[in-house]
């Protein structure tokens, strides 16, 4: 099936120019040309997350990054994934820290999934991270539903997703980077690693696709 894929892929791009998001471009991957990708690029270190090593956003939570994020996951436009997948390549190359023992993946509510037919940060990192440790995405599990963290305010966003995490499998000892599409208040983001970090591992970093400057004084 994958070459039925792949043929698919190729006939595609040959009919259906890929543009740029921002300057209309022509572009073979991702969402961004090589000139707009450096001048979007933040990687910037989010302080204050206390739970967390070390914490990093790849993009900010703006224009067409928080369109196509919105449109999957309120929308379940999967046709993103792969231009969203291919630009967190490009963010997995640019970002310095090089090695963990395992790579885990923020997990989707289990309804939401089913809805969508798929899990968007397991979609946009696997392929992007994999050489940067043992990519484990059921590592973390989901064991309560809680409601989108989208428009909550930040004290609700925390007592939201408390307990809302497992871990399934050994990781003590462990150095994690997790991974998420967007980062906002940090709240998912620390509960996932408090988990992590309860069980046994070292340390917990982050990276995210994007995320929202404003809530860290920017």
């Amino acid at each position: 099936m994958n070459y039925i894929k792949e043929w698919w892929r190729a006939l595609v791009s040959v009919f259906f120019v890929q543009s740029c998001a921002v300057c209309n471009a022509e572009t073979e991957s991702g969402v961004f040309c090589p000139a707009c990708r450096r001048s979007e690029l933040l990687l910037e270190a989010m302080p204050g997350l206390l739970s967390l090593d070390g914490a990093v956003m790849g993009y900010k939570y703006s224009g067409a990054l928080k369109e196509m994020l919105h449109k999957l996951k309120f929308e379940g436009e999967s046709k993103f994934l792969q231009p969203l997948a291919e630009e967190a390549a490009f963010l997995a190359q640019a970002y310095s820290e090089s090695s963990f023992d395992m790579v885990v993946s923020v997990p989707t509510d289990a309804a939401r999934r089913r809805q969508r037919g798929f899990d968007i940060p397991e979609s946009i990192f696997a392929q992007a991270l994999a050489v940067k440790g043992t990519w484990q995405p059921q590592v973390l599990v989901r064991i309560k539903t809680t409601a989108p963290q989208y428009g909550l305010a930040p004290d609700k966003r925390r007592s939201n997703v408390r307990g809302c995490f497992a871990v399934q499998g050994d990781v003590r000892g462990a150095k994690i980077l997790l991974v998420d599409d967007i980062l906002t208040t940090g709240a998912t983001l620390e509960e996932a690693a408090k988990t992590l970090k309860n069980v046994g591992a070292k340390s917990v970093y982050a990276l995210t696709l994007c995320g929202s400057l404003e809530n860290f004084g920017e």
